[in-house]
């Protein structure tokens, strides 16, 4: 693994030197498994690439020019995630850029951090910035990883309200006894991504992942947790139905009492009602 991150990391450094000498570059960003120590033989590289304005696609295919790369995709501006990107094939690695603008960027981060959006797009850019490796950098990323340096507490409490969304103990009772097994294992991958990210926003921590790989680092990581967290996320995901929907119940129950005890005003007292709800009766 060590000897896949250190030659992924060098392919990513040398196809990225080919950005810094573009006009309008600001910096250059190695982002993902690569940036964290975690890269193995599946993993690609990623680059982030910050610009004072909209990227020239003529620069773009230069700078892949300049790195030695094939280029597969090539897209233009993606309005959802605020970005313009292409694929390229280097040594047999994929390796994916992003290019931002500085004035974008920045819009995103003070979505976050001064208006308390907890939307998990414009998180997961901040947590690539504070998380990946500058191989340049004019001040920016210096400037954004101060910005955000501070996990802001009313961003805790709009994201732990935004994922207080849990199916009723009934209703998952119901599911199992009925046999319904896509319903139900759409209802455990909703339990342990709300559960994830109700502890993120208590334990003030950036959401790392669209993706939400490197759960198990991410669940030991965090101090205000149910007790076993790793394992009993695994086990709502991977054990028979019947196992799952009670390990499902007891996790949901001691995440909104750490919500109830840490973070009052978010909700949980009527979301453990919810919970404790049976049937629900005509009407």
């Amino acid at each position: 693994m060590i000897d896949d991150h250190l030659r992924l990391r060098g392919l990513g450094e040398r196809f990225a030197a080919g950005f810094p000498g573009l006009s309008g570059v600001r910096a250059v960003l190695l982002t993902g498994s690569v940036a964290r120590g975690l890269a193995d033989r599946w993993s690609d590289v990623e680059l982030m690439v910050f610009w004072d304005g909209e990227p020239a696609d003529e620069s773009r295919r230069a700078a892949v020019a300049a790195g030695g790369g094939e280029l597969t995709a090539f897209h233009g501006y993606d309005p959802d995630n605020d970005e313009w990107s292409e694929d390229v094939l280097l040594d047999g690695v994929e390796i994916q850029v992003s290019h931002r603008t500085v004035e974008g960027t920045g819009a995103w981060i003070a979505d976050v951090t001064e208006r308390f959006d907890p939307d998990l797009t414009k998180q997961d850019l901040i947590a690539l910035i504070r998380y990946g490796v500058a191989l340049h950098d004019t001040g920016v990323v210096t400037g954004w990883r101060a910005r955000t340096e501070v996990y802001p507490d009313a961003l805790g409490l709009a994201m732990v309200r935004a994922h207080l969304d849990f199916r009723s103990t009934w209703q998952r009772r119901k599911l199992l006894a009925r046999g319904d097994v896509l319903p139900l294992a759409q209802d455990r991958l909703d339990t342990v991504r709300n559960v994830l990210l109700v502890l993120l926003g208590l334990n003030r921590v950036w959401f790392p992942h669209l993706g939400f790989k490197w759960v198990r680092d991410l669940a030991e990581s965090l101090p205000l947790a149910p007790a076993a967290l790793p394992a009993r996320l695994e086990a709502v995901l991977t054990a028979t139905p019947a196992s799952a929907v009670p390990a499902a119940d007891a996790l949901i129950m001691e995440t909104l009492d750490l919500v109830a005890k840490h973070l009052p005003d978010a909700g949980a007292e009527e979301e453990i009602t919810h919970q404790l709800t049976p049937r629900p009766g005509p009407g």
